[in-house]
């Protein structure tokens, strides 16, 4: 108490104002926010015959401050004297006429954050003219949290009261939010006032030792081994097993083998080996999957382009990646003219190259693969995965779910997304068969269904936004008695989800995995329990990952406080391809590691649970995951605002409909809509194209002149309502039906269901 009074008398402040501060950088520390509203009771007693009114007068008003690292702790202070000397001005604005005037009456919505209350614990009054004291009982009901701090006049120091919400906090969540606070107060006591705050922690020692050691207790030893490696191993141990299932197609460990080998030797020929890539656009087939083995056994690392791509993408990818070569099934596949040799498969003969395993001279720390992902700048960027990483997640993954001789994993995510690379290698590492769905079939949960249970299929992948369809499908049922295993990544997955699988699927397993491609696809797992209720955690660090939330200063948050999450550990990727600078900027220096280690910065906001689970919040950016796939708006507002006529751009994802997700591009100038969608679609690849352009005659903008996202209009989709008419019955039900799953009062024969609004998901 004396070190806090004295150091408000160091500042020219009373010690009720250090208090206050301290609250307002503890409630900022505790919520992830800079913009912090307290709640302050006012007297209302202005002058001296107010002052001996009986009766209860006070008043409760905002207070808001500004909290950010960088300013020091005087600052702050400072920031308070002056709030409560022009907040005291308005002390008579009654609290429920402030809720009136802002709307909020009728809301069941806390106009302030924690209400602090400064005051002696036992003091005298004058009270009608009567001497009187008052002893402090009860602050009454609480909106939301009351933090009463009484000053005792026996000598003992303060007291600290935390007193909640009975349906917002429970005992356990008010004492931990006391121990905290008295822990900062304690830092604020013995730090100097002139340093940033934040070098100021709310987490308390023990809490600093769970979250940094106990939480990422997860070394394990693994030997030095290459993604390649333990394929050919298992080619060598069960030669005559499936391997691989396509259609009509089957192929053996030994078939598959020699046949990649001997495209190996002729890559080889071409220039791939250690530290090369290349890249690879063949349609999800048996062909497809002899290509990525050949490039790994020559020793280079693949790019996987999707065929689907605009052409415009695949030579900007082509270009910045400068493959020694490109694999194609056909030599028309990929733009002319880039310069690249290409192998094109259909005319290909590789029957007179060896069979056997070529030489090369690969290690765990030369690159596997080059995914690229959207990019902010406009320009997507390729992030280079090394063995080391992706062997540690395999190696993970194997310990954790056990694939057999007799699992059989379906092949669905396109190439050019990391899910695809467990897809892919993880069965032919342990001995299973791979049975991969032909193109177009990820999109149909009929055809899933009906694969899954034909080829009884143990082991696949959803997104949550493609569960949740998948489930709605009648013969998704029938899959219960064929799978065991289903992992969801990509999205957040809803909990009615799970226990919509549950009932579904029952006896079947699911996992819940996040990851980013910047960490060799999932760096956190979770076994999703029926019983359960709440949010889906995306769980705990595989083996030899770190996970870190740290505050806006990059300091650990304890458990239930959100910030963002970093990653660490043995699978981080290299950087991003030719891209040094971004590198740098998203992977840095962990100060909590061994010397020398990086973490990588998501982006995503999280929190850690008591029991060492993380929750995944949102983003701190403007990144978006859109039916499991990453996109960085900015690379589609710089698409926009590159077509002719487009003075400015934004897009954001709007869900005006319950569980339909739309990708909206705003635009100002004289530009036609549809003419810069149209653009666009020939720039970006298919999930990045908006479902609509909106044309404004300028953006909605806050009284800081920033834009007001919150305000943008919600397309209006309409059909052309001209044209013909239905030329026979058919075509008059499915007009209807459009119209009906689009929301539009009519739909011609003529348009086009994408045009209207329509999505891949929405078309299922």
């Amino acid at each position: 108490t004396e070190r806090l009074r004295e150091l408000a008398a160091g500042l020219r402040a009373t010690w009720p104002d250090v208090l206050v501060a301290a609250q307002a950088l503890y409630v900022s520390r505790a919520t992830g926010r800079a913009d912090v509203v307290l709640g302050m009771p006012m007297m209302c007693r202005m002058g001296s015959v107010a002052l001996r009114v009986p009766g209860m007068v006070m008043n409760v008003l905002p207070l808001r401050l500004a909290v950010t690292p960088e300013a020091t702790f005087a600052d702050l202070v400072r920031q308070v004297v002056l709030s409560i000397r022009e907040v005291r001005r308005h002390q008579r604005y009654r609290y429920e006429d402030i809720r009136r005037d802002l709307g909020l009456l009728g809301e069941q919505r806390a106009l302030v954050g924690p209400l602090v209350n400064v005051m002696p614990f036992d003091y005298g009054v004058d009270f009608a003219g009567s001497p009187a004291r008052a002893r402090n009982l009860s602050a009454g009901p609480v909106e939301d949290l009351t933090v009463n701090i009484y000053d005792r006049a026996d000598g003992r120091g303060l007291a600290v009261d935390h007193d909640g919400n009975p349906a917002l906090y429970d005992d356990d969540a008010l004492a931990t939010h006391q121990e905290r606070f008295l822990h900062l107060l304690d830092r604020i006591a013995a730090a100097d006032p002139h340093r940033p705050t934040g070098d100021l922690d709310i987490a308390t020692p023990q809490e600093l030792a769970l979250v940094l050691e106990e939480f990422n207790r997860t070394e394990r030893p693994v030997p030095p081994t290459t993604l390649i490696g333990p394929i050919e191993a298992q080619a060598a141990r069960t030669p005559g097993a499936t391997a691989l299932v396509f259609g009509d197609t089957r192929l053996t460990y030994a078939q598959l083998d020699e046949r990649a080998n001997r495209l190996a030797h002729h890559l080889q020929s071409l220039g791939a080996r250690p530290g090369a890539v290349v890249a690879v656009s063949v349609p999800r087939s048996a062909e497809l999957i002899v290509a990525l083995l050949a490039v790994l056994k020559a020793g280079a690392a693949y790019l996987p382009l999707d065929p689907d791509y605009p052409a415009q993408r695949l030579s900007y990818m082509l270009a910045d990646a400068a493959p020694v070569c490109a694999i194609t099934d056909r030599a028309d596949r990929l733009p002319q003219g880039t310069g690249v040799p290409l192998v094109a498969l259909d005319t290909l003969d590789v029957s007179g190259r060896p069979w056997v395993n070529p030489p090369r001279a690969l290690t765990p720390a030369h690159p596997a693969y080059v995914i690229y992902t959207s990019g902010s700048t406009g320009r997507p960027k390729g992030v280079v995965v090394p063995h080391s990483a992706i062997d540690n997640r395999l190696r993970w993954m194997q310990h954790a779910y056990g694939l057999t001789g007799e699992d059989r994993v379906l092949q669905k995510t396109p190439s050019s997304f990391d899910v695809s690379v467990w897809e892919f290698f993880w069965p032919l590492r342990e001995g299973a068969t791979l049975v991969v769905a032909e193109p177009g079939v990820h999109k149909d949960p009929a055809q899933l269904a009906r694969l899954i249970h034909e080829q009884a299929v143990t082991t696949c992948h959803f997104v949550p936004s493609m569960l949740q369809v998948f489930l709605a499908e009648p013969a998704a049922a029938h899959c219960a008695g064929v799978l065991r295993r289903v992992f969801c990544s990509g999205e957040a997955l809803p909990r009615e989800s799970a226990h919509v699988f549950a009932r579904t699927l029952p006896g079947v397993e699911l996992h819940n995995l996040y990851g980013p491609t910047e960490a060799a696809v999932d760096v956190t797992y979770h076994a999703c329990d029926p019983a359960d209720s709440g949010p889906v955690p995306i769980g705990r660090p595989v083996w030899n990952t770190r996970l870190y939330v740290l505050d806006a200063a990059r300091r650990p948050c304890p458990p239930g406080v959100p910030g963002e999450l970093f990653l660490a550990g043995r699978q981080l990727a290299d950087g991003y391809l030719h891209r040094p600078e971004l590198t740098a900027e998203r992977f840095v220096l962990d100060p909590f590691g061994p010397p020398g280690s990086r973490m990588y910065r998501t982006g995503d906001v999280a929190r850690w649970t008591g029991q060492g689970e993380v929750e995944y919040l949102g983003r701190t950016d403007h990144q978006v995951k859109l039916r499991g796939q990453r996109i960085e708006l900015g690379e589609i507002e710089a698409a926009l605002t590159a077509q002719d006529g487009v003075d400015g751009a934004c897009a954001l994802v709007r869900e005006d409909r319950p569980g339909e997700q739309l990708l909206v591009g705003y635009v100002t100038g004289a530009a036609d809509p549809a003419a810069v969608r149209a653009g666009v679609a020939r720039e970006l690849p298919e999930h990045m194209v908006p479902s609509a352009v909106v044309a404004l005659e300028a953006f909605p903008l806050s009284p800081s002149g920033k834009l007001e996202r919150r305000e943008l209009p919600p397309p209006v989709f309409t059909g052309s309502g001209q044209g013909r008419e239905p030329a026979d019955a058919r075509e008059a039900a499915l007009t209807r039906i459009f119209a009906d799953v689009l929301g539009v009062d009519r739909v011609g024969p003529d348009d086009t269901f994408f045009d209207l609004g329509g999505t891949s998901l929405l078309a299922v």
